[in-house]
């Protein structure tokens, strides 16, 4: 795994307190919740994601679960992959953290699909994926539930598939908390 280095710079230490965690923490960590993880379905949110690193942990211990097993009917494993990268959720307040955190989890599910279906991958799976990743992966402050992209209270999405139909199903952050 391609972890970034722990600072990027000491401006963004003192300004926002970031310093991103070592790729040994983020195992360690992720091995606290043990087979969670490996479950396609479990939700994660890490609330000051950086550029994804526990994401793209996250996503890879996910993605591992579907390794060696034969992909018999593929709108099942679609559908099942499509809720994988649905199932994980990460907030930042610096928007290039942002950015590179979809790019690396797009990234991350392309390759995986291509490698499951020894193919090339969708464009409207990548569009679909690219809009989840668009929604999970917020710029904003969970302190102050901000979306800074919207102006608007922070939104999470929660995925329903089925027969590659994606219903959005939208829960306001204080809902979730009560």
């Amino acid at each position: 795994m391609n972890v970034t280095k722990q600072i990027k710079s000491k401006h963004r230490v003192t300004e926002f307190g970031e310093v991103n965690t070592s790729f040994q923490t983020v195992e360690n960590i992720i091995d606290l919740v043990g087979n969670e993880a490996m479950r396609y379905d479990s939700k994660f949110l890490d609330p000051a994601c950086g550029d994804g690193n526990f994401l793209l942990a996250l996503l890879d211990r996910k993605l591992a679960s579907f390794k060696g097993k034969p992909c018999k009917n593929t709108t099942l494993c679609e559908e099942k992959l499509m809720i994988t990268l649905g199932s994980i959720y990460g907030v930042d307040k610096l928007k290039d953290n942002i950015v590179e955190a979809r790019i690396r989890i797009l990234k991350r599910f392309s390759e995986a699909y291509a490698k499951l279906f020894d193919s090339e991958v969708k464009k409207h799976t990548i569009r679909s994926a690219e809009y989840i990743v668009s929604k999970n992966i917020i710029f904003g402050d969970l302190l102050t539930l901000e979306n800074y992209e919207s102006g608007n209270e922070i939104i999470f999405s929660e995925w329903l598939f089925s027969n590659m139909q994606i219903k959005k199903v939208d829960h306001r952050i204080k809902d979730l908390l009560n």
